[in-house]
This record gives structure tokens, C-alpha cells and sequence, in this order.
């Protein structure tokens, strides 16, 4: 087989994409878990998958069934702890694979619409964005929503082509299935792909895709409508998810949504996303880069409409409309290689008629101008990995967070190990709490008064509560709790290097003191019974060990 000169420079631009890419991945990669609970409950998810066969909420004492998150990032994760990954980092590898695939896939995108230079461009961006960057070592589902979005466009855009075959518009139709499965947001994509086929008046593939993804798609939705069960489309309508005595939203609220999350985007997340910080300059640079966007989409929507001409304005309305607290730089990452191509196309379409010279310098300039900052934040974020891994390889996964941290891992830890069979904790992170035990957990009420407590407690059957200083809420709704009851609770002991984590035991009725609340405000309770803990309550445990102490019990 001979190769022509321009496959030859597709595939140099390729190579490099990849390697700059994965250098970049590589070098900024952070060891440490996210201290979110996202990566703990996919985490939790994969582990129910592999062990039970199930997709429940193991980390909660009453283990529901899990409902909000779609299955494919945990089936992913699942399906590497299958291979052995026990560990953070070995799990963060769906991660970095993802975001790589999808830069060499932007760039092969992107070479069929803008040629081989101007795609590697493309491709160079979303590989060096700061937000990319960032999301590429934490075990959370948004890289492999990326890469599943890019596939199935250029997938889709491949299947429109004359002479394209069948396997073409198979892999898109997977591609938008697996990206709607990652995240709900894929729903636009679906939508689009739908779309599409039906204005290209492929009525047979239109069946055949709305049987394949639809019939899935219906029976999650009923699986979130069971009743106790949660769901975004539910969470959407309210003013804020995370406060539901706020209310719901209506048409006006939702207008209004609309304006501060455009300004948010605009302004901040989106130019943010690829440069890292804020300012009148980065929002500027926002401006910029989605005005030219617009005129790439409007060029290319009069010549031909096709799957990505319908997605962008569907999934940039979706996060328009959805709550502001929701809003943030992870949420454009599937935008980012979709207004890169059209803004390459509109400046190409200018720039051309007055010289290839021209739009080569013009583009270059561009191209500089989005790559130099960007490079800067990573070479910080490269600066802070670096920092955090040396700390990680001498104190453990969470060394990197401090001592308040530190403290509700240890308490975490020390209770799997010590906790007695049938345990369950009312804690701040009841999912990082179970990775990290094995001992089930639910947020403790964010209520002041011990009844809430007590109430909440009883109903889990659960004994005990934990005081840490991960933030201020224990401080404030626990901390209150036990000083309007402090004969309701007793001490099982203190973590931390100063002891400031405490994890309490909740007292039956029938041993319930008086307690002792000082002038100052300090709280005196006894110690547990000893039934509290199992055994002595030294049963040894290692804070500074690589392995997710849930995923030790896949082993045997």
C-alpha cells in the first residue's frame, strides 16, 4: 500500500495531537482523589455492579436503588476493578484515556472540515484547555462524556457523507447511546441524531435508532420514577437542588436562569475553561471565541445541517435553563471541540480569500493566543501535581488536603476496622465515608436541634454520628445538636493530630444522662458503653495506604 504526502501529514499531525496530548495528561496528573463525593459514589456504583450485580446506593443504610446517575461510567470503572484496579489512580485511567481519545478524535473531526493544519489547531486546544486538563485525573464521568460526544459527531458526520457505509452511522448511534448513558446531558445528542435522520429522511435508520436508544431510555426514566427515588429532570424545575424549600421555578424564573447562567458562561466558565482564571480580558476572550462560533455555525448551517448543527444550539439551551448552582467549566468540555471547529471555519472563510499567507498568520495568531495561556495553567497545575504526589507517597491519598481532612479519614478508616457488624454513621461525605469503611453512612440533618438527629438516626437504626472538620456544617448542625441534648450522646473516641474529629455514639433512651454543658459553651459527655466498638478497638488499619479500602474486599 503507498501513502500519498497529505495521508503522510495527517498522520504526523495526528502523532503529534496525541503526544501532546498525552503528554500534557501525563505530566499534570494528580494522584489524590477528588474531595467530592461524585468520585466516591461512582466508586460505590461500580462496586455494587461488580459484587452484587446490582445498581444500588450501598454507601446509605437503606440501600436504594440508584437512579440519578446513568450506568455506563461505572460500568467502565466496574469493568476495570474487574482487572484488579484497587487504587485512585488506577482507576483515574478512564479518565485519561478518555481525554485523550477525544482530542485525536476532535482533530480527525476537524481535519475533514477545516483541513489538516487548522484541525490539528483544533485539536492542540482541546487537548491543552485547562478545564480538560483538570477533569482528566479525577474519577468523575465528564472526560468519557466528552469522548463520547465527540465519536458519535464525527461518526455522524462521516455517515453523511456519499459511499459511506453502514458502520458509520452504527458507531454514532453507540457513540450517542454511550454518551446519553454517561451523563443525562446527552440527552440534546440523541435528540440531535434523531433530528437529523429525520430531516435527511433516513426513515428506516429513524425506527431503527429511536427502537435502540429510546426503549433504554424509557426504562431508566421509569426506574427513576419509583417512589423515594431521585432524578435530574425533578432536581431542574427547582429554584435550587440543593435547598428544595426554595421552591420550584416557572417561566420567569426560568428567563431569568437563563440571563445569569449566559453571563456566567460567557464571561467566566467557558473562556475560563480553556485559559484558566477570570477577568475582563478572559471574559473578552469568551466573547470572542463565541462570536466567531456563531458565524462558523450560521456559514455552515446554510450549506448543510447536519448532527452538530442541531446539537450545539440544544445542549447550550439545556445549560442555559438548568439551575445556576449547577453551572461550572465541567459542563462545557462536550461545547469546547464544537465552537473550536466553527470558530476555525469562520476565521479560515474570512481569511482565505486574501491569501493562504494570511490565514496561516492569522490562524497562527489565534491559535497562540488561546495555547500560551492555557499552557500557563498548566504548567501550574503541573507545579501543584507535583506538590501533591510527593506529599501522597508519604501520607497516603488525602495528604494533599491538610489536617481537617485528614481527621474524617481517619475516623472513616479506623471505623471499618473497629465499627461492630451492621454499623451505620451519620457523617458531612457519607459516600467518601463508605469508600473509605465500608460502613454504611448518611448526611447527617443540617438542623440544629438534636430531635432531627435522634430522628433520623433511629429511623437507620443507626448509633452513631461523626463531628469532623472537613468544613463548618458538623461544627454548626452537630456540635448544636449535642450541646440541646448532651446526655443523648456519648464519645467513642477522637481523631486528628489534635484530636478535633470526634465520632459520638447515640445513646438508646434508657441510658441516657443529663450531660454537662459548660458556661463557655463546651460540652462534657461520657465515653460509649463497650459494645460501641468490636473488640478492644485497635484493630490495625493504614491511612497511608494506596488501596480503596472498599474495593480490598473484591479480593480474596
Amino acid at each position: 500500500m503507498t501513502t500519498t504526502p497529505s495521508s503522510r501529514r495527517w498522520w504526523a499531525l495526528f502523532g503529534v495531537v496525541l503526544a501532546v496530548s498525552s503528554g500534557a495528561v501525563w505530566m499534570a496528573f494528580n494522584p489524590a482523589p477528588h474531595t467530592g463525593g461524585d468520585n466516591a459514589g461512582y466508586i460505590t456504583l461500580a462496586y455494587s455492579l461488580l459484587k452484587n450485580g446490582t445498581y444500588t446506593e450501598l454507601f446509605d443504610p437503606a440501600h436504594p436503588p440508584h437512579t440519578k446517575y446513568p450506568p455506563v461510567f461505572p460500568a467502565l470503572l466496574a469493568g476495570l476493578m474487574a482487572l484488579g484496579a484497587r487504587t485512585w489512580v488506577s482507576l483515574k485511567a478512564v479518565s485519561m484515556l478518555s481525554t485523550v481519545g477525544a482530542a485525536v478524535l476532535t482533530y480527525a473531526w476537524a481535519e475533514r472540515r477545516v483541513g489538516a493544519w487548522w484541525g490539528a489547531g483544533v485539536g492542540l486546544l482541546l487537548g491543552l484547555a485547562s478545564a480538560v486538563i483538570y477533569y482528566s485525573h479525577w474519577v468523575l464521568s465528564d472526560p468519557s462524556f466528552l469522548f463520547f460526544t465527540v465519536t458519535a459527531l464525527w461518526a455522524l458526520e462521516r455517515a453523511d457523507e456519499e459511499q459511506a457505509g453502514p458502520g458509520w452511522l452504527a458507531l454514532g448511534v453507540i457513540s450517542a447511546g454511550l454518551a446519553y448513558f454517561t451523563r443525562s446531558a446527552g440527552l440534546p445528542l440523541v435528540l440531535a441524531l434523531l433530528g437529523w435522520l429525520a430531516v435527511r429522511r433516513r426513515f428506516r435508520a429513524l425506527l431503527a435508532s429511536s427502537l435502540t436508544l429510546g426503549v433504554p431510555a424509557l426504562l431508566w426514566m421509569l426506574r427513576a420514577r419509583g417512589p423515594g427515588t431521585a432524578d435530574y429532570s425533578a432536581e431542574f424545575w427547582l429554584v435550587d437542588p440543593y435547598d428544595p424549600s426554595l421552591g420550584r421555578v416557572g417561566v420567569v424564573g426560568l428567563l431569568g436562569r437563563a440571563l445569569t447562567n449566559a453571563q456566567g458562561y460567557v464571561g467566566t466558565h467557558l473562556p475560563g475553561g480553556i485559559v484558566g482564571g477570570r477577568g475582563g480580558l478572559v471574559a473578552a476572550l469568551g466573547v470572542a471565541l463565541l462570536a466567531l462560533a456563531v458565524v462558523g455555525w450560521i456559514r455552515r448551517g446554510r450549506t448543510r445541517v447536519g448532527p452538530a448543527e442541531i446539537f450545539l444550539p440544544l445542549y447550550a439551551g439545556l445549560i442555559l435553563l438548568w439551575p445556576t448552582v449547577w453551572s461550572g467549566d465541567r459542563f462545557v468540555l462536550p461545547l469546547y471541540p464544537v465552537l473550536f471547529i466553527y470558530a476555525a471555519s469562520a476565521l479560515k472563510g474570512v481569511c482565505e480569500p486574501r491569501g493562504r499567507t494570511v490565514a496561516a498568520g492569522v490562524g497562527l495568531a489565534a491559535f497562540l493566543m488561546l495555547a500560551v495561556p492555557a499552557a500557563r495553567s498548566w504548567s501550574g497545575a503541573m507545579q501543584e501535581a507535583q506538590a501533591c504526589a510527593a506529599a501522597v507517597r508519604v501520607g497516603g491519598p488525602f495528604a494533599c488536603y491538610g489536617a481537617r481532612v485528614a481527621g474524617f479519614v481517619e475516623a472513616a478508616e479506623w471505623s471499618g476496622a473497629n465499627l461492630p457488624e451492621g454499623a451505620s454513621v451519620l457523617t458531612r461525605k457519607p459516600r467518601i465515608f463508605y469508600v473509605l469503611s465500608g460502613v454504611p453512612s448518611r448526611t447527617f440533618p443540617f438542623d440544629e436541634k438534636s430531635e432531627a438527629h435522634l430522628a433520623l438516626a433511629e429511623s437507620l437504626g443507626s448509633r452513631y454520628e461523626l463531628v469532623d472538620q472537613w468544613d463548618g456544617q458538623a461544627g454548626r448542625f452537630v456540635v448544636a445538636a449535642v450541646r440541646s441534648d448532651p446526655g443523648a450522646f456519648c464519645a467513642v473516641r477522637g481523631f486528628g493530630a489534635d484530636g478535633g474529629t470526634q465520632l459520638l455514639g447515640i445513646l438508646p433512651s434508657d441510658l441516657r444522662g443529663q450531660g454537662i454543658v459548660s458556661d463557655d459553651g463546651s460540652v462534657r459527655i461520657g465515653s460509649c458503653p463497650a459494645s460501641y466498638v468490636r473488640g478492644e478497638g485497635d484493630a490495625p488499619y493504614d491511612p497511608s495506604s494506596s488501596i480503596i479500602p472498599l474495593l480490598a474486599g473484591l479480593d480474596p
